[in-house]
């Protein structure tokens, strides 16, 4: 998991509040907590991941009745109609939505898995897509949180619907993508097996490693160390790579190329290893934190 870095956050968390506003059905809250809502709505949109938990007590403690808070925050079928979080997330959604806030955000690269990228595209022709919104606090069980801009984590398909799917994450459980880095507190690693590693994939096995508990959590949540498992051929290429490509070579190409097609060492190295190599810079380009762990083992960066 990677951790996400917006560019203009403040702004686009001002615009976000302002304007799913309009999508909670206060029709379908009782007078008491209408007014309750009204009330606390800023900051129950704008809350930080560590608030999450403070509103879900609250609350609780104001008796709001889970149910009527679906039919006001979420909507669908079951919940209301076309309102909420429902319609926020609609295709045909006119004002702003869920591809307006995924263009706003930018985030390109899945900070789940760091394997597949996430995109938003919508042009004239209709012909769109975005990342899912995971819900890190799940809607059906925190209705109350389903249009919180930091509850709304873009990410993959695949992430979000199949592998998450149901489990329950929370700030106490998991890491949270705005908050905290998977890469602070997780590395792949190389285990050797046999001399053929230099040439064969059964050579060696790959692990990722932690002695966190919220970053064990989003390994085996998200399944990453089985996915990555798949990616063994990037590996193997480090590790060739690391033979042909020693300090001294990495010199004189960035020396023989700088200024024309290098502007610095690091693109060098990004040009040998298909990566980013920085800590900034892994959410940039699929499995770039994998390249990047690898490379710094193999000492090729």
């Amino acid at each position: 998991m990677t951790k996400i870095h917006l560019e203009n956050e403040e702004e686009i968390l001002i615009h976000h509040v302002q304007k799913v506003q309009n999508y909670i059905n206060y029709d379908a809250l009782q007078k008491r907590e209408k007014g309750y809502i009204q009330q606390n709505i800023e900051s129950i949109l704008k809350a930080k991941p560590d608030e999450f938990e403070d509103i879900i007590v609250k609350a609780k403690q104001n008796h709001l009745d889970k149910n009527r808070l679906k039919r006001a925050f979420v909507g669908g079928k079951d919940c209301g109609g076309s309102v909420g979080y429902s319609k926020f997330s609609s295709k045909g959604t006119t004002t702003y939505n869920a591809y307006d806030l995924a263009q706003k955000l930018k985030v390109n690269v899945c900070p789940y898995c760091n394997r597949n990228y996430t995109f938003t595209i919508k042009d004239k022709n209709s012909k769109s897509t975005r990342p899912d919104f995971d819900h890190f606090y799940d809607k059906g069980t925190h209705p109350i949180l389903a249009l919180s801009f930091y509850n709304l984590i873009p990410s993959c398909i695949l992430c979000n619907s199949r592998l998450k799917s149901t489990a329950k994450f929370s700030i106490n459980s998991h890491l949270h993508p705005y908050k905290e880095s998977f890469n602070d507190y997780a590395k792949f690693k190389l285990k050797i097996l046999d001399s053929k590693f230099f040439y064969d994939e059964k050579g060696f096995d790959l692990k990722l490693e932690t002695t966190n508990p919220k970053a064990e959590k989003i390994k085996e949540d998200f399944a990453l160390e089985t996915l990555y498992d798949e990616h063994k051929d990037i590996v193997l290429e480090l590790i060739q790579k690391a033979q042909i490509y020693n300090e001294s070579y990495v010199d004189e190409l960035f020396q023989k190329y700088e200024g024309t097609l290098f502007k610095n060492r690091e693109d060098v190295l990004r040009h040998i290893t298909g990566g980013y190599v920085e800590d900034g810079d892994i959410n940039k380009r699929p499995l770039s934190k994998l390249v990047k762990d690898i490379s710094e083992e193999l000492e090729l960066i």
